[in-house]
């Protein structure tokens, strides 16, 4: 093993180029703490006061765009950190709607609390088990035995084998819904509200919930942990040769990963109303890819990014009822090929940069 580090270690330091190395000797940037926390407390104050500002239809979309977004910053815990693409996180949004639906259907259980913990743990139970086998392969492998998990996963309730178990009852409600759910008003902290006051604390709910994940998230990103992540994703073998233990540490990111997209689940089950199976195919799998490239892996914040400005095609591309799809996948290749690097490295460079000024 310790020759092979050292071969492999000879061999990766002879790839890289001179500029290689002087990107890598370059100074870090210091941080920026003050604008950051400014532009925080502005987005936040906005979200706070949206109901003020914006009419119901567009609250809808606001909450639309930010569960896709903690759907896309929890998928890009593997994505962009770990260099994993998976085309199952779907499978984990969706569970993070069923489990919760599940249990007001056939357990009577009304509480949101309670329904969204439950989507929490579904999501956290699968991805710990479908990781266990994913993480030991790498590159198109991984992303195949994800799509494998998702697919199987969606089988179960398009074929309405998950309804089994709930006997006659079950295989009823399978049959009238086709696989999905009906999610009613949930009562918040034990108070069953009426729907316009419903709506007013659902979106608290919805910001106050999407904000703490994505603060812990960023938690993560900085952090050794995710560190490690990156050193194993531009070389294992040298991360290995350091002591890094590359396969576990994926293993935990899939789990956390997965966890947040089931939060981001719940939350969408909530606010549809409904749970489908369409939730666990791999298509939405794409979609979630598709949004948190748009935005760029290399910043924390560009899946988010990408999420709001998927949700906003899609609202464009309505206008253009007989051609949506064909109008969506216009926009997207525009907006790609304008931005290669993503809306979030477009806009860092569009904002004025002292960096040069400071060395």
């Amino acid at each position: 093993m310790g020759a092979s580090c050292l071969v492999g270690a000879a061999a990766s330091s002879a790839r890289h180029t001179p500029g290689d190395a002087r990107r890598r000797e370059r100074p870090p940037a210091p941080p920026a703490g003050g604008p950051a926390r400014a532009r925080g407390g502005a987005v936040a104050l906005v979200l706070l006061a949206a109901p003020l500002l914006l009419p119901a239809y567009s609250l809808l979309v606001l909450q639309e765009a930010l569960v896709l977004a903690l759907a896309c910053l929890g998928l890009n815990l593997l994505l962009g950190t770990s260099g994993l693409l998976s085309l199952g996180h779907a499978a984990y949004f969706g569970l993070g709607g069923y489990a919760g639906g599940l249990l007001y259907t056939f357990v009577g259980v009304e509480s949101l609390e309670v329904y969204l913990a439950a989507g929490v743990a579904a999501a956290a139970m699968a991805a710990a088990a479908a990781g266990v086998v994913c993480v030991r392969a790498t590159r198109i492998h991984f992303s195949i035995l994800t799509l494998a998990f998702t697919q199987i996963l969606h089988s179960l309730f398009v074929s309405g084998i998950a309804f089994r178990p709930f006997g006659g009852v079950g295989h009823g409600l399978f049959l009238e819904g086709g696989g999905g759910l009906y999610v009613p008003r949930l009562t918040v902290l034990g108070r069953a509200l009426a729907p316009e006051p419903f709506g007013l604390a659902f979106y608290y709910v919805v910001v106050a919930t999407v904000g703490a994940a994505a603060l812990l998230l960023r938690r993560i990103d900085g952090s050794p942990f995710a560190r490690a992540l990156r050193a194993g994703r531009d070389n294992e073998l040298r991360a290995l040769c350091l002591g890094i233990p590359v396969r576990r540490f994926r293993w935990y990111a899939f789990v956390l990963s997965g966890t947040a997209v089931g939060l981001a689940g719940g939350l969408f089950g909530q606010l549809g109303r409904q749970v489908t199976p369409q939730q666990l195919g791999w298509f939405f799998s794409a979609e979630l890819v598709l949004a948190t490239v748009l935005g760029g892996t290399g910043r924390f914040w560009g899946p988010a990014v990408g999420a709001g400005a998927v949700v906003v095609l899609r609202e464009l591309s309505l206008r253009f009822t007989l051609h949506r799809s064909l109008v969506l996948g216009l926009l997207l290749v525009a907006v790609t090929l304008l931005w290669p690097g993503g809306l979030a490295s477009a806009l860092g460079r569009a904002r004025p940069v002292q960096e040069v000024s400071r060395r």
